[in-house]
């Protein structure tokens, strides 16, 4: 299949999409272990205190970095609202939430017309989305304008019993099927207007939805690959280094070339880069550090982010 091009020099590459997300935790084993029973991860690498687990073809999903004395950070500090797993079909949303179900964890849910949602916590307090998308043209989006249309911000419930009824859902939830990745990253951020900046003029993403409180963000015409938000966090400090929570997120880009284009469009905008395992990095301006990768973020790389 051909990979689009992207709809200017200025705008990221379509075909881009979120990689890896890295946390630092004070329990490594509980952490790894939930994770792995939550949501059918296997361990891909480990490294004294770091692990990187994914799915079972070996695509990195998540980095786990122990730090027992880790600072915890203010109730208004920027960092991870979420990360967001998304699941190839229904059938599979279906399957996960009838093995999440009966593990006693609190579960929230919403229908966002474009995507239908589950909502939990994993032990030291980090969000987590698992989700699929609807088909594309069903979703409340602006072609023209490439935005996500008033509708999208409406909500409501999952039809549970329609959900857990989609034909093929006779089979038991095996593990993470072929095809799971990381959909989106759900950041908090300090300032909406400079969080617009860096999002659009660093980075290049299409601006799908904003407010006052909330950046919504995409390669292409995604409805987010990065959601931003300052409900709780408007001005608030950028944690101190070595936190408990988000180490750093991944954005994977198609190739070199475009990888190249991302570090030249970054520093025209005023933002630091520096080299990172497997690509390169820099910081939003709410102190959330993304790592660039050349194509999929390999797991020895994800693992020497973690260590260095």
């Amino acid at each position: 299949m051909t990979t689009p091009a992207p709809t200017s020099t200025t705008e990221l590459h379509p075909a881009s999409t979120p990689g890896p997300v890295a946390l630092t935790v004070r329990d490594l084993e509980t952490m790894t272990a939930f994770y792995r029973r939550l949501l059918g991860l296997d361990e891909l690498a480990r490294d004294g205190n770091a692990v990187v687990l994914g799915t079972p073809e070996g695509t990195a999903l998540l980095g786990l970095l122990e730090n027992p004395d880790a600072p915890e950070p203010a109730p208004d500090a920027t960092g991870l609202y979420h990360l967001a797993v998304v699941l190839p079909t229904r059938q599979d949303l279906a399957r996960w939430f009838t093995h999440a179900f009966p593990l006693g964890l609190r579960i929230g849910q919403s229908d966002h017309y474009t995507h239908e949602a589950f909502y939990l916590h994993d032990p030291e307090g980090n969000g987590i989305e698992v989700y699929q998308d609807w088909p594309q043209e069903q979703w409340p989006f602006d072609r023209a304008a490439r935005r996500m249309t008033p509708g999208a911000a409406q909500r409501e419930d999952i039809r549970l019993r329609e959900l857990l009824n989609t034909p093929d859902t006779d089979q038991v939830w095996n593990g993470a099927p072929a095809g799971t990745r990381m959909g989106h990253v759900h950041l908090k951020m300090a300032d909406a207007d400079a969080t617009r900046d860096f999002m659009a003029g660093g980075l290049g993403l299409n601006l799908t939805a904003q407010s006052p409180d909330l950046v919504f963000a995409a390669a292409g015409d995604y409805h987010h690959h990065v959601g931003n938000n300052a409900w709780r966090s408007r001005g608030g400090p950028v944690p101190t280094p070595g936190s408990r929570g988000l180490h750093h997120w991944t954005l994977e880009v198609p190739d070199a070339a475009e990888l190249t284009r991302t570090v030249e469009r970054l520093e025209t905008a005023g933002y630091a880069v520096q080299d990172a395992p497997g690509g390169i990095q820099s910081l939003d301006p709410s102190g959330n550090r993304v790592i660039i990768t050349a194509g999929q973020a390999q797991v020895q790389d994800v693992l020497a982010a973690l260590r260095g």
